[in-house]
């Protein structure tokens, strides 16, 4: 990783400092964080019991066995706090750093596959897409494994046009390390990747095989660990999960889910991606050929006939995607045939009105979405300031100008979600509540306990992650509140009070945002 560490250091040297702080009001938020249940939130508490228990090496879920992934992003997560500390703005280090590199990357790779000239645009469009902007603000291991895969996309055509072992090397290197964030869904990009590898012979190289060892070692020796400390069927918990997913589950949809997924993702810029990818099919150039049109053709294709389908796996092609984006706005631009101009038309003149009149329903009496009265202000804002700035590109006849408010638009958009706390601080009232409670009853120093019987329900395992995310510490959960010791605290529901009226139990609070769970105090 070394390697890693100083190409990212050549990158930054080689970028003017502004076109750094350009996405900075994009990635880092200072203010209160609040994560969401499910993903992250299961990330970072198995992350806290990491630290809590020293455990390195299982994957722990309310002091049992939760096999079902590796341990690989709970790991980062909890040497991030290690280091930073165990405050909410360090579970995010990770994915920051994660980040940042796949900018770096794709303002690199416009550079291989295009030229110097605008350079830039690409990773702000990437930004400035809701699918990656959210995920970046997740913490969890979506943007860390979409990372590493461009590096190898990177690594790959970097290898190909200047003939450097370092590459060849990286070119292997990216897939172990992506197995132990995602492990099957590895398979996916290697064999959208794999053509491209064997028509070149990158894929007989030594050093490729040599890079591919060295990214699995961390992989093989977590997983001798876990044999030899516990046991073989333990570890198949790995394989299961791969099963479950395979099979009609919640997560299933249609096989056309990403033809309408992807669009809304990445709107505003679906039609000029679209248009990108549509030209690039023509490219003379083979590598722009292959890893703007066949790469994520190959890869959603996969992806379509793999059972379970979610918003966040196309995430691996989201710098393509961006690449592709470029080249349709540009394209867009300079072609003056009619196709070109009702385009144009559309996207920078029916689109902004849209949503002008979108923003006055959303502000008037008439509109039933319920949302927060500053959010509803925070979003139209946004919404405003993206809608001028597409009409006034309209007004410009220099491609320059034309670039700089078509980008313009979707960057304050998305710096308003961000700096607002929209996409960090997603569970507000929750969090206000729980820090009352800390502050009331002193708990900065005590550990409280969740009396596992009572997660038994969807609401009741989401609204508990939350809760415990928020303690600023926890257990690792008792089976029954009998179990609870004298004056320890404890969340637990109405079924398991009625069950233990002999034992004095205080009830701290009973607020309907905790509900179903109430805080408890054992008083004797």
């Amino acid at each position: 990783m070394n390697f890693v560490l100083i190409r990212c250091l050549k990158i930054i040297n080689k970028v003017n400092i502004y076109k750094l702080l350009i996405f900075l009001p994009l990635l880092i938020y200072l203010g209160k964080r609040s994560l969401i249940a499910y993903d992250e939130g299961f990330y970072a508490l198995q992350a806290k019991w990491i630290l809590n228990n020293e455990n390195w090496i299982m994957p722990m879920w309310w002091g049992d066995i939760a096999l079902d992934r590796t341990i690989g992003n709970q790991a980062l997560i909890a040497f991030s706090q290690k280091i930073f500390g165990q405050s909410n703005f360090s579970i995010y280090i990770p994915n920051l750093i994660a980040s940042f590199f796949m900018l770096f990357l794709t303002y690199d790779l416009h550079k291989l596959l295009f030229d110097k000239k605008y350079s830039i645009v690409s990773p702000i469009i990437l930004s400035t897409t809701f699918l990656w902007i959210n995920y970046s603000h997740l913490a969890t291991q979506d943007i860390i494994f979409s990372s590493l895969i461009t590096l190898g996309l990177y690594s790959s055509i970097k290898f190909q046009k200047d003939r450097k072992k370092i590459f060849l090397l990286t070119s292997g290197l990216w897939i172990g390390f992506a197995f132990m964030m995602k492990t099957y869904l590895t398979i996916i990009p290697f064999l959208a990747i794999a053509p491209f590898l064997i028509s070149t012979k990158i894929f007989f190289k030594k050093l490729f095989w040599v890079g591919s060892i060295i990214g699995f070692i961390p992989f093989l020796i977590w997983s001798l660990k876990i044999v030899s400390i516990y046991d073989l069927s333990i570890y198949s918990g790995l394989y299961k999960k791969l099963i479950y997913l395979s099979e009609e589950n919640p997560f299933s949809n249609p096989i056309t889910y990403y033809l309408w997924n992807i669009p809304i993702n990445i709107f505003p810029w679906s039609a000029f991606a679209l248009i990108g990818i549509l030209s690039s099919i023509k490219s003379k150039n083979f590598i722009e050929r292959y890893f703007l049109f066949f790469f994520p053709l190959i890869n959603i294709l996969l992806l379509s006939l793999f059972s379970t389908k979610t918003p966040y796996y196309p995430l691996q092609i989201s710098c393509l995607i961006s690449l592709n984006t470029y080249k349709g706005l540009i394209n867009t631009f300079n072609n003056k045939k009619v196709i070109s101009k009702l385009i144009k038309y559309f996207n920078f003149c029916f689109i902004p009105i849209f949503l002008i009149v979108l923003v006055f329903y959303l502000n008037s009496n008439f509109s039933k979405v319920i949302i927060n009265s500053n959010d509803k202000l925070l979003v139209s804002s946004g919404i405003t300031l993206l809608s001028i700035t597409w009409l006034c590109v309209g007004f410009f006849k220099a491609i320059r100008n034309k670039i700089i408010f078509a980008l313009l638009g979707p960057y304050l958009l998305t710096s308003i979600l961000v700096q607002s706390g929209t996409l960090s601080d997603r569970s507000k009232e929750l969090r206000i509540a729980t820090e009352n409670i800390i502050k009331a009853e002193n708990l900065n120093n005590k550990a409280v306990e969740v009396i596992k019987s009572d997660i038994n329900s969807t609401n009741a395992h989401s609204k508990i992650i939350k809760i415990s995310l928020l303690m600023p510490k926890i257990g690792n959960g008792l089976k029954d509140i009998r179990e609870l010791n004298l004056h320890q605290y404890a969340w637990v529901t109405n079924s398991n009070l009625e069950l233990n009226k002999k034992n004095k139990i205080k009830i701290i609070d009973d607020s309907d945002i905790f509900s179903p769970w109430k805080l408890v105090l054992r008083e004797n």
